[in-house]
């Protein structure tokens, strides 16, 4: 990486926190991690937030935000190295968005994400000498993604530091994954190394057949353009594969010549589509869809389940680990044959379902129609009649507590697996009167994590454990499994 700077001399570098401002070079020794991945440096009593920079590095960074507590700064060169630094296997690393941690030794990255939880426990919401379990590691390292989204541009982003920029652009028609902080141009990738080898033979491919189509890629910034996204999803127990072009508009016969050129190259592709959206997001959401061979879904198995994937179906994306997380949940639940369960944010149900041989009763709910959809769906191919799924927004479904006991019954267990940005204040309300003797709280955020725990547990249950789960190797991504217990009257005796 040293190689892409250029040489800076010692008069430039600050080695104090007096003056310092935007722009300033200074030199830093990391001593952390924080959460989001960026190393956690200090300059006199001024914290330092350096991207791409490691704990026990001595680094020069580059300011390039500056508050009265804290900095934040781009490194610029590594003048020793940490003893947990490893060479990173991606020629894009540090350029794409993804994999932040990939100079990291795993085992180290690991250490770093229980310590993060641990912390971020303690600190927001007050949990003082908890013990955190130390992270569950991923089965596989590297090929452990089951899906992949691929974004076209007519941008390609290159790193030009000798300008002084913090990019180029190169104009023409690419493929590949956004560049960290940009919306509008992509790394032109030829492999991911989180993909199994065919899925990037395939992304190598299909850029070649937009390059000769003379078709353009689509600008997100004027919206304009006719290729938008390539989904490649590969279903890593059955070995199924789904390859989805999305276009702005449908063509029959470039759509006729892609179904030609990707059965002659790839003829074990299960499900070949191409796609259609007007959406003016950067989603690759299919709103109208022509299936050009094979079939409209493909078959992933978890445990001994089997879901069907369509394309635009949310499933876990890392197979083999969310076995092992829905396993950790199964423990925390304890669940017995004569219990009812809540799971809330069920999604397409892939967690009611895989606890549902267990309970006596499972009710999911879920705000998105499509996934309540699939939840159905994947609950009558597994002929299983104890889950039912509830659509609409939770602050709705459980304003009327009584009213929901009612029509489902009181849920001796509560599963919750939100968004990033955690429930909201009168979802948690609603849990409290909901009254369950046991939560299992299933997030990929620990800083909204520890906001909710410290509600719950103010007076009616108490955090009893904690399984970080590391679903995403070399990111900086945690999910976190924690069990809440009653510590008050039992959830019979609850006013409703």
């Amino acid at each position: 990486m040293d190689g892409h700077y250029k040489e800076l001399t010692t008069p430039e570098i600050k080695k104090s926190a007096a003056g310092v401002r935007r722009g300033d070079l200074v030199e830093l020794r990391p001593t952390d991690l924080a959460l989001g991945g960026a190393a956690v440096a200090r300059l006199d009593d001024l914290v330092v937030f350096v991207e791409n920079a490691l704990p026990g590095q001595t680094v020069l960074a580059r300011v390039t935000k500056k508050k009265k507590s804290f900095a934040e700064a781009r490194l610029e060169k590594v003048l020793a190295p940490a003893a947990g630094q490893v060479e990173p296997r991606c020629g894009h690393f540090g350029h794409c968005g993804g994999c932040r941690w990939q100079h990291l030794a795993y085992e180290q990255q690991l250490n770093s994400k229980q310590r993060q939880v641990e912390e971020t426990l303690r600190h927001l919401g007050g949990f003082a000498g908890l013990v955190v379990q130390p992270t569950l590691p991923s089965p596989e390292l590297y090929g452990y993604r089951n899906k992949m989204e691929f974004s076209f541009s007519p941008l390609r982003w290159l790193p030009n530091y000798e300008k002084g920029t913090e990019s180029a652009t190169a104009e023409g028609l690419y493929l590949g994954l956004h560049a960290k902080g940009f919306f509008d141009k992509v790394i032109d990738v030829e492999s991911c190394h989180l993909l199994p080898p065919l899925s990037s033979e395939i992304l190598q491919e299909v850029r070649r057949f937009a390059v000769d189509s003379g078709r353009p890629a689509y600008h997100a910034r004027d919206h304009r353009g006719f290729w938008r996204f390539l989904v490649v999803r590969h279903a890593r127990k059955t070995g199924e594969l789904m390859v989805n072009l999305v276009a702005s508009e449908y063509d029959r016969a470039l759509a006729g010549a892609f179904a030609q050129r990707m059965q002659a190259r790839f003829p074990q592709v299960s499900s070949l589509l191409y796609s259609t959206t007007q959406s003016l997001s950067g989603v690759a959401f299919s709103e109208a869809e022509y299936l050009l061979a094979g079939k409209s879904t493909i078959n992933e198995n978890l445990g001994s389940l089997s879901f069907e994937i369509s394309s635009n179906s949310f499933f876990q994306t890392n197979t083999l680990q969310a076995e092992r997380l829905y396993d950790v949940i199964i423990d925390y639940a304890q669940l017995r044959p004569d219990e009812t369960v809540y799971d809330l944010y069920c999604g397409a149900g892939s967690i009611s379902l895989y606890i549902s041989h267990l309970a006596g009763r499972v009710v999911g709910f879920e705000s998105v129609k499509a996934a309540v959809d699939d939840a159905h769906s994947n609950a009558a191919y597994n002929k299983i009649g104890n889950c039912s799924f509830v659509w609409g927004d939770l602050r709705d479904s459980l304003e009327d507590t009584g009213k929901t006991i009612a029509r489902y019954g009181r849920p001796d267990v509560l599963i919750i697996d939100p968004p990033r940005g955690g429930m909201h204040p009168k979802t948690v309300a609603a849990v409290l009167r909901l009254a369950p003797q046991r939560i299992v709280h299933v997030s990929c955020n620990p800083a909204t994590l520890a906001r909710d725990l410290k509600v719950l547990c103010a007076e009616v249950y108490r955090l009893t454990k904690v399984q970080p789960v590391d679903m995403f190797p070399h990111t900086a991504h945690i999910e976190v499994v924690a069990l809440l217990q009653r510590n008050v009257p039992s959830a019979q005796d609850a006013t409703v």
